[in-house]
Parts: structure tokens; C-alpha cells; sequence
């Protein structure tokens, strides 16, 4: 966590912006002189302390991580300077400012999420129903999804969600209250481009399988943006509920880079048909375009939130 620190020499106080980082083993810690005194306008020394962190990453990287040959020494820096990137986007900011940026995302990605799953409201509409502008919860299919839409992804932002199987279904009961779709896990086999899912029967076991794998590779040190990468190809290939599959691991996926502090994601309709074509080669031992297509992803997002987009 970034704070201001004060030190006494000489009996005159100076002020440091600083934080530790974990490089490893161990922590370094990064800081920048602010002066004597506080001054009103921070960001030029959260400027100065996000690039200080990114030569501390960029230098203690292969320390930090368990990187997966996947992406070249280089192609993990860059995620980590989006990571970075995302990080210091909140750093001074009000909390006002935090919701309003934190809205702005959570239009995009309801919107994003929805449309990749076949709705066809437009933005300015999910912008209109989140305002309350638009709409009533007994009109049509897509309205009903956006308002569940909005109640999961703050079930997600609030730290409410944890990562196992009641908290899991309990988050797909919410994105999909008041629709005519099966409560809980499958009840049916699920056929997806022309593949058979997991069968229902089988869908608790793969669940409990996946979760004790992310915890297992968590301990282990693999790389976040591998590791969430990979959670999701899973759990879309385990296909455990009738509808809404995608939205919940999208939600999921968010969840997951927050807990690591990377942020995060958003998947564009505009790129649907490359987000399904990497899915179902992740799902044929071919992970490589996935991942590419989520490092594609992250970058664009952070490129979105940024003040100048």
C-alpha cells in the first residue's frame, strides 16, 4: 500500500511517498522525496513512483514468478507495466473519482459481457438502465440480465465473493434471476462448437479439481496473468451451469486479477469470434492463442481507462 511517510533528522520532517514491494524473497522498498512540506498536487511523484516500480519489477521479475515459457521474458514486463499502469490510474484519486471511474468500466463490461452472449441493447442503453432511465424489470430478457448484471459485479467489487463452489453457484443465481434458466450446476449435457461439455454428473468433481488447481499453482508462484488466463479456459471448458457460463467466468476473471492486484479485463463483443476461436483451442492443449488474446484484451483495457482515452 502507497503512503506518505514522515522522517524526523535532525529534529526537520521530511516526506517520502513510498511502498514495498515484494520482489521474492524479499521487499524493497520504493520511494520518492516529496519535501518538507505535503504538496497539494500528488501525481507528479505517483508518476515518478510508478516508473521507480517498474525498474524494481522489471529487474526482480524472474525472482517474483514462476514464468511459463508462453510469453518471452519481455512480452511478462509489459504485462507488468499495464499492471502498474492500472495500479496508479485509482493512486490520488477521491473516492467520488474512484466510483466514477469504476462505473465507467462497469457499464463497458456489462455491456461488452452481455453482447458476446447474443444481447442487442446498446451501450447508450445499459448506460440509460444502470442510471435508472430505462426500462423495468418485467419488460425484456436483456433489461432483466443488465440489472442482475449491475447486483453481481458489485458482489465482486465488494469482496463478498470468494472462490468456491456455493459462492460460484450463488453468483450465477444472481446474473440470472428472473430469467427462465436451470438454478445451479447443469442438469443436461452441453454441446459447444460441436464438442461435448463436461457431463452434469461429473461437473461438481471438475469444479472442486479446478479450484484445488488454483490454489495449488497460487502457492506455486505462477505467473497471474498465466494463472487467471488458464482458470478461465478451465472452468469455459467445464461448462457447469445450463446458460450464463461466460458472463460468470468473465466475473470470475475480474475477481482473480483484482485478489493479485492486476486490475482488470474486458473482453470486446468486436473480438468475440477470436475470444471463442482461443477458448476452443485452449480447450485442445493449444493455450497460446488465448493467452495472447487476453494479453491483447488487458492492454486495451488499461489503454481505456486511462484519463487521456
Amino acid at each position: 500500500m502507497i503512503k506518505i511517510e514522515k522522517k524526523i533528522i535532525k529534529n526537520k520532517a521530511f516526506f517520502y511517498l513510498s511502498e514495498q514491494i515484494n520482489i521474492g524473497s524479499a521487499y524493497k522498498k520504493n520511494q520518492v522525496y516529496l519535501g518538507k512540506n505535503i504538496p497539494k498536487n500528488l501525481k507528479p511523484y505517483y508518476d515518478q513512483l510508478q516508473e521507480k516500480e517498474v525498474i524494481v519489477i522489471s529487474d526482480n521479475i524472474s525472482k517474483i514468478f514462476k514464468l511459463d515459457e508462453i510469453f518471452s521474458l519481455k512480452e511478462y514486463i509489459e504485462i507488468e507495466k499495464t499492471r502498474i499502469k492500472l495500479k496508479y490510474l485509482f493512486q490520488g484519486l477521491t473516492k467520488y473519482q474512484k466510483e466514477i471511474l469504476w462505473k465507467k468500466f462497469a457499464i463497458r463490461f456489462i455491456f461488452e459481457s452481455n453482447a458476446i452472449e447474443g444481447s442487442k441493447l446498446s451501450e447508450k442503453e445499459v448506460i440509460a438502465i444502470v442510471r435508472k432511465k430505462f426500462g423495468d424489470q418485467n419488460e425484456r430478457k436483456e433489461i432483466i440480465e443488465v440489472h442482475n448484471a449491475i447486483k453481481a459485479f458489485e458482489i465482486i467489487k465488494s469482496g463478498l465473493f470468494a472462490l468456491n463452489q456455493r459462492k460460484i453457484i450463488a453468483l450465477h443465481n444472481t446474473l440470472t434471476q428472473g430469467l427462465d434458466i436451470t438454478r445451479g450446476y447443469k442438469k443436461k449435457h452441453i454441446v459447444v462448437n460441436n464438442k461435448e461439455t463436461v457431463s452434469p454428473g461429473k461437473v461438481r468433481d471438475n469444479m472442486a479439481t479446478l479450484i484445488n488447481w488454483w490454489h495449488e499453482q497460487k502457492k506455486a508462484k505462477l505467473h497471474p496473468f498465466i494463472l487467471t488466463a488458464s482458470f478461465h479456459s478451465r472452468f469455459e471448458h467445464i461448462h457447469p451451469f445450463a446458460d450464463g457460463n461466460g458472463r460468470v467466468g468473465r466475473l470470475i476473471y475480474i475477481w482473480m486479477l483484482q485478489k493479485f492486484g492486476y486490475g482488470v479485463i474486458l473482453f470486446e463483443n468486436k473480438n468475440r469470434q477470436s475470444y471463442f476461436t482461443a477458448l476452443d483451442q485452449a480447450d485442445n492443449g493449444r493455450p497460446r492463442k488465448l493467452y495472447y488474446h487476453c494479453l491483447r484484451a488487458y492492454r486495451r483495457t488499461a489503454s481505456y481507462l486511462s484519463p487521456e482515452s
